[in-house]
């Protein structure tokens, strides 16, 4: 193999053509209707639901190194503020993924700026507390969300299985283009300088601040519009359903493993939601901890062999296989 098949600009190409097919199948899938093709857009339709969340977490957590375990709060205003909004109050689903979005950028600035103040875990601790908050008043205030019973849409405001697989395809590749766009702007340069060597960026003059909080509410908004989709499809929202640990640790643990900071790490990650609902399929209720004990290990294997990611790993890899045959 000569070096050229292995040079960056081929690597790059090659990437996008694989990615492109991807879609491509994913896009012609709903077009063999079979019951088997219904599971499979069942399947992937979680899929892209979580790569989305996870791009979404990226922006802040990857590019600007803000390890936020609480970001279901920003999920679950979206997904309160659409169902609250269309079925109380009768607004258009337009106002309400704009009142989400603002829910979400008002709670992402405060997430920001506490983040100027406690770093590392202290700073996860704090975020992860703040959705803990949103989850009680969502059980208690049963005037506004109906508590634990959940709020129901009627179904003028809610969206079936096929729409809601094209609608998550969009929402995927559109958030892609996100961050893209922000790792590639001087927002991202300045994230990243600041995550690296926060000192050393202050040093030069540059103020960590504004740059965090610009991070933390795109991350925020995005999320939060996840959230509202989430809503329509379900046509249900519960705290339980929305305010969960599992969701914020689904985020985090697919884009670590994919590779944080990484544009593709997410989507390389996604692997892990596949692995979790093909074991709960398989196995059923009766080994429901399997999944959690696949997880466990993935991560074990991670931090042990690939604790930058899958995509750091192959990065750091192909120069030298480069080398070695060219």
């Amino acid at each position: 193999m000569s070096s050229r098949s292995l040079s960056p600009l081929a690597l790059r190409a090659a990437g996008r053509t694989a990615v492109a097919a991807l879609v491509g199948v994913i896009a012609i899938l709903p077009m063999f209707p079979s019951p088997g093709t219904t599971y499979a857009m069942g399947l992937v339709l979680q899929i892209m639901l979580f790569v989305y969340l996870a791009q979404a977490w990226n922006i802040a957590g990857g590019f600007a190194g803000l390890f936020s375990l609480g970001h279901s709060a920003f999920f679950g205003l979206g997904a309160y503020s659409y169902a609250i909004g269309v079925s109380k109050y009768g607004l258009d689903p337009f106002v309400c993924f704009l009142i989400g979005s603002l829910l979400a950028a008002g709670l992402g600035v405060v997430t920001a700026i506490i983040s100027t103040r406690l770093s590392g875990m202290f700073f996860a601790m704090v975020t992860l507390g703040l959705n803990e908050i949103l989850l009680n008043l969502a059980s208690q205030l049963t005037w506004l969300t109906n508590g634990d019973a959940g709020t129901y849409l009627r179904k003028q405001f809610t969206i079936t299985a096929g729409t809601a697989y094209y609608l998550f395809l969009a929402l995927t590749i559109a958030v892609f283009v996100l961050a893209a766009m922000v790792r590639h702007s001087k927002l991202g340069t300045m994230c990243v300088a600041v995550k690296e060597n926060e000192a050393f960026a202050r040093a030069l003059g540059v103020d960590p601040a504004p740059w965090k909080i610009a991070a933390v509410v795109i991350s925020a908004v995005a999320t939060s519009i996840g959230g509202g989709f989430f809503a329509m499809y379900q046509g249900i929202v519960s705290p339980s359903m929305v305010f969960t640990f599992s969701i914020s640790i689904k985020m985090l643990i697919v884009t670590m493993i994919g590779g944080m900071g990484t544009l593709w790490g997410p989507l390389v990650g996604s692997f892990l939601v596949l692995l979790d609902e093909l074991i709960r399929a398989s196995l059923g209720a009766t080994f429901g901890g399997v999944s959690l004990i696949a997880y466990g290990a993935i991560l074990i294997f991670s931090a042990l062999f690939l604790p930058k990611g899958i995509m750091e790993a192959v990065r750091k890899h192909l120069p030298d296989r480069s080398a070695r045959n060219g």
